[in-house]
């Protein structure tokens, strides 16, 4: 494929590519990257054309490019400055949105839209006016760029033209470096803000936008100062607008041969990167179904979603089984703990870590429970073995030490307890009190 093939599908594909997330912006009035968009789409179609047209070694025999090119010039100039203004105003947007100071104006205000067209389209529209003045040529047709406005090169041009998009480009860089400022702050509380500020934005939507803003300034920054400083050697003499209107040539069209200048891979690689980083994304896929199933491929789509769900389950099952036959009852537990309670405590099964750290769940009160727990079972035990008697009073003050009525009754140490043992108790509680019977009588015969 020639290189004026390849220019023209990259640009050809770049437009169709612009379509899906133009719309999606406009459906959610982002405006300035609606805006941005557009300069992007207008760009790519001029590209198209003039390289199309004017891209041959007989360029200077085509067509002169009437109209279209009076237009399209005025349109190149504020594209160049235009971009940098959108993204400066989304940077901008996105600062105050996180900045959570004021209540934020609804998206579909008036004076919200006001605000963004004029952050936008004011610069660049004065620039557009202000190229009448600065004007030495109609305009120039090059080879592969088509048409191009020539200037005169003094100190008026760098008034009305060049500075504006490096400073333009400066601005947005600023407002990036306080919304990173702001987002590093706040990252903890982003989801909140974004929901409380009634921004219509989630964490996604922010993520693109801010990834977004970072790439075209980090692009457009760096390349708006090389084009600033190389047009200021070119200054020189004073300038005169009164000779330079009377001039014959601002009504001639200049033919020059040239190489592609470097803003054509520049919008080149800004929709693709628009494409990437907002067409891809969730919101994006599903206006894409919508458009589909409206197109009538709802069939297609359904076939297509149960076989990606059925591919999705079966590489989830296969990967689950993997993971499980490595895995063994060790990497959690060391073997050393009991995993079952003893008669007289509730101890709680102890989990340990493949590192053999210990982990106690046991609180305070367990361990005092625990205590009396055993207390009361060596009495139970020496009741049982004869070792020596214990009366009435101080089996039943055991289980008062037992019961704390100032709090609330935990019953689950008598819960746990199993039957066999409650019947072990209770038998011995009947040998304690037959012993008091026996003694009670004993004691009523020697009287």
């Amino acid at each position: 494929m020639s290189f004026i093939g390849s220019i023209v599908t990259l640009r050809s594909l770049a437009l169709v590519l612009l379509l899906p997330p133009l719309l999606w912006h406009s459906t959610t009035r982002n405006t300035p990257a609606v805006i941005l968009i557009t300069w992007l789409v207008l760009m790519n179609i001029k590209g198209i054309v003039d390289t199309s047209v004017w891209g041959g070694a007989d360029f200077d025999e085509q067509w002169h490019g009437y109209v279209w090119c009076d237009f399209m010039v005025r349109l190149q100039v504020g594209a160049n400055i235009g971009v940098s203004c959108a993204v400066a105003n989304i940077a901008y947007n996105l600062h105050v949105i996180l900045k959570a100071n004021d209540v934020l104006p609804d998206a579909k205000s008036g004076r919200k839209l006001f605000v963004d067209l004029c952050f936008c389209l004011l610069i660049p529209f004065l620039v557009m006016l202000g190229l009448y003045f600065v004007q030495v040529y109609r305009y120039g047709i090059f080879q592969y760029n088509g048409c191009q406005p020539i200037l005169t090169p003094t100190w008026a041009t760098v008034l009305f033209y060049t500075m504006w998009m490096p400073l333009c480009s400066l601005v947005g860089f600023v407002y990036a470096l306080l919304l990173l400022r702001v987002f590093y702050k706040k990252r903890k509380d982003v989801r909140d803000i974004l929901h409380c500020t009634n921004s219509g934005l989630n964490l996604s939507r922010f993520a693109r936008l801010l990834t977004f803003c970072l790439c075209i300034i980090l692009i457009m920054f760096p390349f708006s100062l090389y084009s600033f400083i190389s047009e200021l050697e070119y200054v020189d003499g004073g300038y005169d607008f009164g000779l330079l209107a009377t001039s014959p040539t601002r009504s001639e069209v200049l033919f020059e041969p040239s190489t592609p200048s470097y803003d054509t891979w520049l919008y080149i690689t800004m929709s693709y990167l628009v494409f990437l980083i907002f067409g891809l994304g969730s919101d994006a896929v599903k206006l894409y179904a919508k458009c589909a199933r409206a197109l009538g491929a709802g069939v297609i789509l359904d076939r297509l979603n149960r076989y990606l769900r059925n591919n999705s389950n079966s590489r989830m099952s296969r990967l689950t089984k993997q993971f499980l036959s490595k895995q063994t009852h060790s990497d959690f537990y060391t073997g050393t703990m009991s995993d079952s309670s003893g008669m007289h405590g509730d101890i709680k099964t102890v989990q340990t870590t493949p590192t053999n750290f210990v982990i106690d769940y046991r609180l305070p009160q367990d361990f005092k429970r625990q205590e009396r727990r055993r207390r009361k079972g060596a009495m139970v035990a020496d009741v049982i073995q004869g070792h020596h008697a214990v009366s009435f009073e101080d089996m039943m003050k055991s289980v008062n030490d037992e019961i704390d009525f100032s709090q609330p009754v935990d019953t689950s140490p008598f819960t746990e307890v199993a039957y066999s043992e409650i019947s072990a108790f209770d038998k011995s509680v009947k040998e304690v009190d037959e012993t008091i019977s026996l003694e009670s009588g004993s004691t009523r015969n020697e009287k």
